[in-house]
């Protein structure tokens, strides 16, 4: 058939069916034979121009039939129902609708994972979504609702999609109920611009057929958007059923989670639930959990996600946390279940003088200070005998001190024993002698912990990737400031980590104090970064580093740049492994290193090594009247500068003892004009060598 008619035909079905009389349906199929009369035709058009017509005839007969029922239905209505319909077509026709969102949170941390869009009428009173849905049923106006739904939340999704926070955006959507052709292409033009910020939630009420379901997941899938099934555990729902589907979500039905925690039928029907989504990939939302005991039930069942009253009601505007309180909350149900035990929470208030023992006799093995108030002081004290399994947690945004008196805490290797919320500024103080087991202190990007006193303070770590204080090596750390005089000690020796410091860096001022430090693994690093950049000041410390594993850094960043200053302190590192830096970077980075009166001594022992300097990247290092002793031994070994050149050397008045065992025969690569040397004395030993100079 040409295209001529091709294009006839289409515009022939598209008036033959939304013609509502059979005499609008007479006159496009009389206008359709004239038009075809005035071009040539294939054979077979006859019958499928008859194929036609008689489908939109079963069309226009079926809204006829709908109609009649509606019709009939409405003349049963009551006066109260007649005005619900009125305002439910009025809100319809005005697009009256606005949404408000509930949060969907991570049962693993409490934190937003995304939100339901739900529809709300505009300035009618009385008037629910379920009056809605019923009324635009009886009028046959469900497909309108549909198209609204999607359109109203893709548009703000495209104005305001900020207020989503980066969180994915739940729309209900009624698969078998049809949108019309032209607004179902806009709806996915709009979902193909937004893949990543909705989810589609499709109700799980109705048997759809193969064809139906590899249309939708097909044409879902193309566009990259996530789905979900709705009141899974209703209707038709069973676990044959869930696998057909396949979505990225289940959602278990608020009937199954009423009375869940003292109904073992309920319980045993949801683990199955629960568990065949772990297998397929899916992740499990409990929707409608309204008390504690429902809340605790599904955390300990092992649900990934939780929607409900419990943990926050649908408000007009997307809310960027749910409450403190209901977060630490979850995360100590996700602790039980991991653990195997309740966790028993002691809130401090501001002025709490808390005895390990008397919680420990008590049964409490968690101390939250802030969750009353953001401000105010507390002491925890113990003894030097008493070994605790106690940890603190301190409430994000507190602003407060904390006192700790021969406290003895511990933890999971992969849980800080001391963990600092966002936004916390904690002055530490320390009285004694405090030890900290298993793991460290957290210190998040926007949080702040400061030290003083004149006690000191103790932390053995045991995790694969370990840190001390700071942070975890997926993350960079808050303002680290060390004032204390006493002594802080940390020993980590696992798979990687940091005794002081974080994967993605961040500032450490270091202004008094005695620091040993002893970091082993396969990436190990005393005091900076792995993965970002490390800015660390020392002044008027004696500090101790030793570092070892494949590679190491006593001070500086394994895979960044760093910027250091030491300023009248006495500094003692020592790095072995197959790459070794003392001072400075592992890989092709920069150092910015500047040290006055010091006295340094630096020990490296690799394959490649340097005691100062960027191993693979450029190095700009600063001594002044400082005393130094360095010994560098390896294949590729170096006292200053990395193995590449890029070198600039400024030494004023330092008194250098070298002594080398390398290949190399100089102490630094670089040329003259980036070398200043001005007074000092240096004793430079190659074997059996020695010069009173430095050699480069």
């Amino acid at each position: 058939m040409e295209n001529k008619s091709v294009e006839l035909l289409e515009e022939y079905f598209k008036k033959a069916r939304a013609a509502g009389t059979p005499d609008e349906l007479e006159a496009a199929d009389k206008r359709l034979t004239e038009q075809l009369a005035e071009c040539s035709t294939c054979a077979g058009y006859e019958a499928l121009r008859q194929q036609l017509r008689e489908a939109a005839e079963e069309l226009m007969t079926l809204r006829e039939q709908l109609r009649a029922v509606s019709g009939a239905r409405r003349d049963e209505l009551s006066d109260k129902e007649r005005g619900e319909l009125a305002s439910v077509t009025e809100i319809l026709d005005s697009n009256s609708l606005c949404y408000h969102y509930q949060p969907i949170v991570r049962a693993d941390s409490g934190e937003i994972y995304a939100y339901e869009a739900l529809m709300r009428p505009v300035g009618v009173e009385g008037i629910t979504p379920l009056h809605i849905l019923r009324y635009a049923a009886l009028t046959g106006r469900l497909g309108e609702v549909e198209e609204k739904t999607f359109l109203n939340v893709l548009g703000i999704i495209s104005e305001r999609g900020e207020q989503f926070f980066g969180r994915r955006v739940f729309i209900n959507s009624m698969p078998d109920v049809h949108a019309s052709a032209e607004k179902r292409a806009e709806i996915d033009r709009l979902l193909s611009q937004f893949p990543e910020n909705v989810v589609v939630e499709m109700t799980e009420n109705s048997e759809y057929s193969e064809s139906t379901l590899e249309t939708l997941k097909t044409k879902f899938g193309t566009m990259g958007i996530q789905t979900a099934i709705d009141d899974f555990g209703t209707g038709y729902s069973n676990i044959s059923n869930l696998l057909r589907y396949t979505p990225n979500y289940v959602k278990i039905d608020r009937s199954l989670m009423s009375g869940i925690e003292s109904d073992q039928k309920k319980k045993h029907f949801v683990r199955e639930i629960i568990d065949i989504c772990r297998e397929n990939g899916i992740m499990s939302l409990a929707e409608g959990v309204e008390t504690q005991e429902e809340l605790r039930t599904v955390i300990l069942m092992g649900v990934d996600l939780i929607q409900g009253f419990v943990t926050a009601r649908p408000s007009p505007e997307a809310i960027k946390a749910i409450p403190y309180a209901m977060r630490a909350r979850i995360r100590a149900l996700h602790q039980e279940r991991e653990d195997g035990k309740a966790l028993k929470i002691y809130s401090a208030e501001s002025g709490d003088r808390i005895s390990l023992e008397k919680l420990m006799r008590d049964g409490c093995n968690k101390i939250i200070i802030g969750a009353k108030t953001k401000s105010g002081s507390v002491s925890v004290y113990g003894s030097a005998t008493l070994d605790t399994d106690i940890h603190i947690e301190i409430a994000e945004g507190f602003s407060g001190r904390l006192e700790l008196e021969d406290a003895h805490l511990s933890n999971r290797v992969t849980r800080p024993c001391i963990d600092l919320g966002e936004g916390v500024e904690l002055t530490l103080a320390l009285t004694g002698d405090s030890k900290l087991k298993n793991s460290g202190i957290r210190v998040p990007e926007s949080a702040k912990l400061h030290t003083e006193g004149k006690g000191s303070l103790e932390i053995t770590l045991g995790s694969a990737d370990y840190y001390g204080i700071g942070n975890d090596m997926g993350s960079a750390h808050g303002d680290l400031i060390f004032d204390q005089d006493g002594t802080i000690t940390i020993n980590g020796d696992s798979h990687s980590g940091a005794c002081i410091g974080s994967g993605l860096g961040g500032r450490i001022s270091i202004q008094r104090g005695r620091y040993v430090l002893r970091s082993g693994g396969g990436l190990s690093v005393c005091i900076g970064s792995f993965y970002g950049p490390t800015e660390i000041n020392i002044i008027g410390c004696d500090l101790e580093a030793s570092a070892s594993g494949a590679m190491s850094v006593c001070m500086g960043s394994m895979n960044s740049s760093a910027a250091i200053g030491v300023l009248y302190s006495s500094i003692r590192c020592s790095a072995d492994g197959q790459y070794a830096v003392g001072i400075g970077c592992a890989d092709e980075q920069e150092l910015k290193f500047h040290a006055e009166s010091i006295n340094m001594n630096i020990n490296v022992n690799a394959d490649v090594a340097t005691a100062i300097g960027a191993l693979s990247g450029s190095s700009d290092i600063t001594i002044e009247r400082s005393g130094t002793k360095i010994s560098s031994v390896g294949t590729k070994a170096l006292v200053f500068g990395g193995i590449n050149g890029g070198t600039k050397l400024s030494l004023t008045d330092i008194d250098l003892t070298a002594e080398l065992a390398t290949t190399y025969k100089v102490c630094a690569i670089a040329e003259d004009k980036d070398v200043n040397i001005v007074g000092g004395k240096y004793r430079v030993a190659m074997g059996e060598h020695t010069d009173e100079k430095l050699i480069y």
